[in-house]
């Protein structure tokens, strides 16, 4: 576990060596020098597709857009990023707060980092009013993966990824604005980037019960943990 950006400006991971992430205080920049098959639910680039790049742009709180998807091509071109081979993500959550962690198992690698700010967390299921289409607050994941999945073990991974970030929001004990347990905020985003190469085998499947699932629960609940609960601090 490491928030590296509270003192530096590049991080380089150890478990997958093709990827850099570099910090500007409007956005975080991951690199792949690998094209990977990616599935999520970004502002832009959603849905199932490929790229090699994926933003995280800090927007302010009081951050509102009838056409997001617009404003976000244009920033990415701004920066000088391929539109067509980049996520992108908006955050009103401290940057250099993003917590890394990494791991290495059966058949995979990965990388999993989360951003966050709760200021509109919420409670599935018992949300008491509604927000504007984007409202920024946010807690965004990224979880890249070295190794070979099945569309259904990426979708699984989703899952398995979103229940760990439940359970984290409620062990760090964040309260909706209905005074319960929240399980996210109202606008919560990730990616899954998966690599579909670097072992044989492939993993077919993405629960907790399965090796690759259990490293992911565990470490998108340690990042989702570790940002939240570090979100106030400078």
């Amino acid at each position: 576990m490491t928030q590296p950006f509270r003192n530096e400006d590049i991080y380089r991971s150890t478990a997958l060596d093709w990827i850099t992430v570099t910090y500007q205080p409007d956005h975080l920049h991951f690199c792949s020098t690998k094209k990977l098959e990616t599935i999520s639910s970004a502002v832009w680039g959603g849905g199932f597709g490929y790229a090699d790049a994926i933003v995280n742009w800090k927007v302010p709180l009081t951050y509102r857009a009838a056409d997001p998807q617009s404003m976000m091509r244009d920033q990415l071109l701004t920066w000088g990023y391929t539109p067509e081979r980049t996520i992108g993500l908006m955050t009103a959550a401290k940057l250099t707060h993003a917590a890394f962690s990494e791991d290495e198992g059966d058949a995979f690698r990965l990388l999993a980092c989360t951003t966050a700010g709760t200021g509109n967390a919420a409670r599935a299921g018992k949300v008491a009013r509604t927000y504007p289409a984007y409202q920024c607050g946010t807690i965004n994941t990224v979880l890249m993966i070295e190794g070979c999945m099945s569309h259904a073990a990426m979708v699984n991974a989703l899952m398995t990824a979103v229940e760990a970030k439940a359970a984290a929001m409620q062990d760090a004990e964040v309260y909706s604005a209905t005074g319960e347990l929240a399980t996210g905020t109202t606008s919560d985003a990730i990616v899954l980037a998966v690599s579909q190469q670097g072992f044989a085998e492939t993993h077919m499947f993405a629960g907790t019960a399965t090796t690759i699932g259990d490293a992911i629960a565990r470490h998108v609940y340690q990042t989702v943990f570790e940002a939240v609960r570090t979100q106030k601090e400078e």
